[in-house]
């Protein structure tokens, strides 16, 4: 067996369990430390000319032996302690390889359906040996990418001098060449450092013998002038590849990239794929072709049988633009827009296919900004862009640790950095007019919109879902496939017609869009050509979204009618494997009819939406237990292993402080759960890991000075509070002579700033300084403004001092206290600016803007605004308003539109929501410095009143039918209830 091998036996060990074997053609071994379950050795690979240290495991199975092992590991690693298997490999600095093929290792043979599938090898190697076996024995094409480093070396402005006649993509390509032979003559940077690393290390030797000779101070300087340029390169590099986002300012620790691009290119790496037949190819080309093949058929192919009418497309029209904002749209391209667009791209997004980063257009822009720019200005002239401008490198981005067909890599669309810029000119010329298209229901990527409203709202509509004395009803969680990448262009085109868009402006969107072309990056190099036929260009996927409809077969049929109806016009079609059907307990009876029906997955309470659980009752313990998880994910990984301090603390800040205030946005987390989140975040600072030893956070707590008399959030409040508190004294030691209002005078340093050098009297002294026997006894003053200080003094009661309160009663309330600031009567609640605490914010309204004060009684219902739209308003929906001054509408409405009854309800309701936005439109004019128009708002009141009359589910009625006449609110069909 294996003729003219080698072989090593620890015959003196227990079992014999490793037995090791090697080709000595290839490589030499050096047996170093043997043990029960592990052989350590150096091998000498010949062909690199590098030694490796291997270590071969056979571990016993049970905890209690493992153990020994872990710890043996370790000892060999010359690292910390260990924490079982996970700590052996963060001590070690070990990385697991991924599996391609077959996930399990070991079967017991056994044909029964609970047969024993287990994982037992595993091929752990650190950074080092990456360096030297890594993977580019498996690319044959080599990617060019220009670094943000090379835009350091001295020559870069030099090598980018452009003529005047080529065209910006001829001359970006004839770059190339010209950077290719730079990074060749300059090295690997990593070998630059560590060259530069031992020339300092022998300069420095050498100035240890003679640390007075000048030649070796300047040698030595100029040494670690090269180590520090060399390690600043470098360490640009690793930030650029290892896309650490929330690594702001750097750890300033080449390990940590070093391992963060080694664990990226190895999790990238692709060396055999399943097909959907079920067959098997580790052939590269093949493996190749069938990623090509997924892609074209998904990206290059429609399958539109259908012509959309706009006639179909106009009730789901919210608001067509207006002739201003369509000109704003289409108004001239500046050069200020383009250069701010190329400046806004961050440094260390990945480049596209033509290699260059944004780094490079900034760092160039004195040479190339000129032409670029007018490039650039020619697309928005003339419509047309240029096809290498616009191709696309698709990257593949595992979703599980182990993918094993196509469909379980996410593509990454890497644009070029000047189609970037004019996407972002479109987008930004789009961003003020997004919130008057998208409906308010839709919050993600709209500005001044946040995602977790849609929590909040999942959350109160699930609230008591289960309960059997409620109606049948269901939720469907529809999950649209490949949301992005299956949208038809001609329904995008027809999307944005119909909501009035200029034809200009469609030409530029759909030109970006249809004339895109892509190529696959696989294990590094890219792979075919071939054009889009649909899809839009996101790496984003599409958030579910909810909705709730009565659990009864016609209703869910009626829609999946629609979503069929919507598949047909957008492609967007609903994943049925990630779909569910939500039924509640009383409507378990019709469960087989209805998922025979949608062919949905049936889903159970708690389910998760946009990355929280939808729960039926309050938030308890367990269901936390995902956020602790994921928190431990973080830290247990090799993020936590090699950071510093700084870093970690970096860590914290950005990424797992974010988890928590993610969750805590929609939930009131449990105290039991705040703990434990502060007790990982604690440890995880100060030792790196999640081990426990440190000791309580009470002794961390640093004692604090106690605060002044009145609360930290009512020092404002005090002028206005003086006049209600009178000091009685008693024999002066609680009161300041100087700083406290016991005068009738009020605080008298303000008064007398001398005064304390003309009564030699120190800033500090209490007021028992100048009393003597229960009267005053003041020094001599001789300084005549001064001497005013002991007229009209109070008089001297003995005793101990007192605060007294001189309201009504006598003694300090609550209630009193906050009399003082509350008008009576129903005006005057809100914190408008007359008030004597908010004079800071300016005393004039800000929402008609004619120099009248701000008043409860001017904005409620006096400020031409708010009149406007009330005229507004009951253009709309006609009813009697007979005052606009507060007081007089409240008595009105509130003796006009008092019961039970819909209709006061629906006026009742209407009055609200006009106060309502009418204050929200007030301050966010004031602290935002944004405004809506009259017409906005009196949408949004209109829509959440004949929302509210939706909800009532009013009885099929005459009566019922003129309410909804009123309110032009369609009138229902049969059977069918509103969503």
């Amino acid at each position: 067996m294996l003729p003219q091998w080698m072989f090593y036996v620890d015959y003196g060990g227990p079992g014999n369990r490793v037995w090791l074997a090697w080709d000595p053609s290839f490589v030499d071994v050096n047996v170093v430390e043997t043990g029960a379950q592990f052989m350590h050795c150096s091998v000498f690979i010949r062909s690199l000319h590098s030694s490796v240290f291997i270590t071969v495991v056979y571990g016993v199975n049970d905890v209690i032996g493992r153990r020994e092992l872990w710890m043996d590991i370790t000892r060999i690693s010359a690292e910390g302690a260990a924490d079982e298997f996970r700590g052996c490999l963060q001590d070690t600095g070990l990385i697991h390889l991924p599996m391609h093929g077959e996930r399990f290792t070991w079967h017991n043979c056994s044909r029964d359906a609970r047969s024993l599938w287990k994982r037992l090898d595993r091929l752990l190697v650190n950074d080092r040996w990456l360096e030297l076996a890594g993977y580019d024995v498996y690319s044959t094409t080599i990617l060019h990418g220009l670094l943000n480093s090379y835009q350091q070396y001295s020559g870069f402005g030099a090598t980018i001098l452009w003529g005047v006649q080529c065209m910006v993509t001829r001359k970006l390509k004839a770059l190339k060449p010209i950077f290719r032979a730079q990074r060749q003559r300059k090295g690997d940077l990593s070998t630059n450092v560590a060259l530069a690393k031992g020339f300092l290390e022998s300069a420095q030797s050498m100035l240890t013998a003679d640390r007075h000779c000048p030649t070796l101070l300047h040698l030595e300087f100029c040494c670690k002038l090269v180590y520090r340029l060399a390690s600043r390169l470098e360490q640009k590099m690793l930030h650029q590849r290892a896309k650490m986002a929330w690594m702001k300012e750097g750890d300033q620790c080449s390990r940590v990239f070093f391992r963060k691009v080694a664990k990226r290119r190895a999790s990238k790496r692709v060396f055999q794929i399943n097909t959907t037949d079920g067959r098997t190819l580790t052939d590269q080309p093949e493996v190749i072709g069938e990623f090509i093949r997924y892609y074209e058929e998904l990206l290059g192919g429609t399958t539109r049988d259908r012509w959309i009418d706009l006639r179909y497309l106009r009730p789901w029209a919210r608001h067509i633009l207006t002739v201003e904002e369509a000109e704003a749209l289409t108004a001239p391209v500046s050069s200020t827009e383009i250069r701010q667009a190329i400046f806004d791209i961050d440094e260390t997004k990945a480049p596209g296919p033509d290699g260059y980063s944004a780094g490079f257009f900034k760092a160039a822009w004195s040479v190339i900004g000129e032409e670029v720019t007018q490039a650039l200005l020619d697309f928005f002239r003339t419509g047309r862009l240029l096809k290498q401008i616009n191709a696309t490198l698709i990257s593949l981005i595992p979703k599980v640790n182990s993918p094993s067909v196509v469909a379980e890599f996410r593509p990454i669309s890497c644009c070029n950095v000047l189609y970037k810029a004019v996407t972002k000119i479109l987008v930004q010329r789009m961003r003020s007019i997004l919130h008057t298209l998208i409906s308010p229901s839709q919050n993600a990527f709209v500005p001044g919109r946040s995602i977790g409203d849609n929590v909040l709202l999942a959350q109160e509509l699930f609230s008591g879902y289960n309960q059997r004395n409620l109606p049948p009803r269901c939720a469907l969680k529809v999950d649209l496939r490949k949301a992005y990448d299956t949208v038809e262009w001609d329904f995008l085109k027809a999307a944005l017609t119909l909501f009035g868009f200029p034809e200009r402006f469609i030409q530029w969107i759909v030109e970006c869009v249809t004339t895109t072309s892509y190529s696959v990056c696989i294990n590094g190099a890219p792979h075919g050509f071939f054009r889009g036929a649909r899809g839009l260009r996101q790496g984003d996927p599409m958030s579910p979204f909810c909705l709730f409809c009565k659990a009864e077969p016609n209703s869910i049929q009626l829609f999946k009618d629609g979503l069929i109806d919507f598949a047909e016009l957008s492609g967007l079609q609903a994943n049925l494997q990630k779909s569910h059907l939500i039924l509640s307990r009383s409507a378990a009876a019709y469960r087989d009819s209805l998922l025979a029906i949608l062919d949905f997955q049936e889903g159970h309470l708690p389910l998760r939406y946009l990355g929280l659980p939808l729960l039926a009752s309050r938030l308890t313990i367990s269901d936390c237990q995902p956020i602790l998880r994921k928190m431990e994910a973080r830290i247990k990984g090799w993020e936590g292993v090699m950071l510093s301090f700084a870093g970690r603390v970096q860590l914290i800040k950005s990424v797992l402080s974010a988890l928590q205030v993610y969750w805590a946005m929609a939930f009131i987390l449990p105290k039991h759960i705040i703990k434990e989140i502060e007790k990982r975040l604690r440890n995880f600072l100060w030792k790196g890991n999640l081990d426990t030893g440190l000791q309580e956070s009470s002794v961390w707590t640093i004692r604090t000075r106690t605060g002044t008399w009145g609360w930290r959030k009512l020092i404002r409040l005090r002028d206005a509070l003086r006049p209600h508190v009178h000091y009685q004294i008693g024999d002066g030691t609680s009161f300041s002579l100087w700083h406290d209002p016991w005068h009738p005078r009020g605080p008298l340093l303000p008064q007398f700033p001398l005064g304390p050098r003309h009564t030699a009297l120190p800033p500090t002294a209490p007021l028992s300084a100048v009393i003597s026997e229960d009267t005053w006894s003041w020094p001599h003053i001789t300084d005549m403004e001064s001497i005013d200080i002991t007229h009209d003094l109070p008089a001297i009661h003995g005793g101990r001092d007192r605060i007294q309160w001189t309201g009504p009663r006598g003694s300090f309330s609550s209630a009193a206290a906050y009399d003082l600031f509350r008008p009576p009567g129903p005006t005057g609640r809100l914190s408008t600016t007359d008030k004597p605490w908010l004079q800071h914010l300016g005393s004039v309204c800000v929402l008609c803007q004619d120099g009248v004060p701000e008043s409860h009684e001017h904005l409620f219902f006096m400020c031409p605004f708010a009149s406007e739209c009330i005229r507004a308003i009951r253009r709309e929906v006609f009813f009697h308003w007979p005052y606009y001054n507060w007081s007089s509408v409240i008595r009105w409405a509130s003796a006009r539109w008092r019961g039970k009854h819909v209709v006061n309800a629906a006026y009742r309701a209407l009055f609200a929501s006009l106060v309502y936005h009418l204050w929200q439109e007030r301050n966010s004019r004031i602290f935002q410095h944004s405004s809506r128009p009259t017409e906005e708002i009196v949408r949004m009141v209109v829509s959440e009143t004949r929302d509210l009359i939706i909800c009532k589910q009013l009885p099929r009625t005459v009566s019922t039918r003129g309410l909804y006449r009123l309110w032009r609110i369609p009138w229902p069909v049969e059977g069918i209830a509103h969503t």
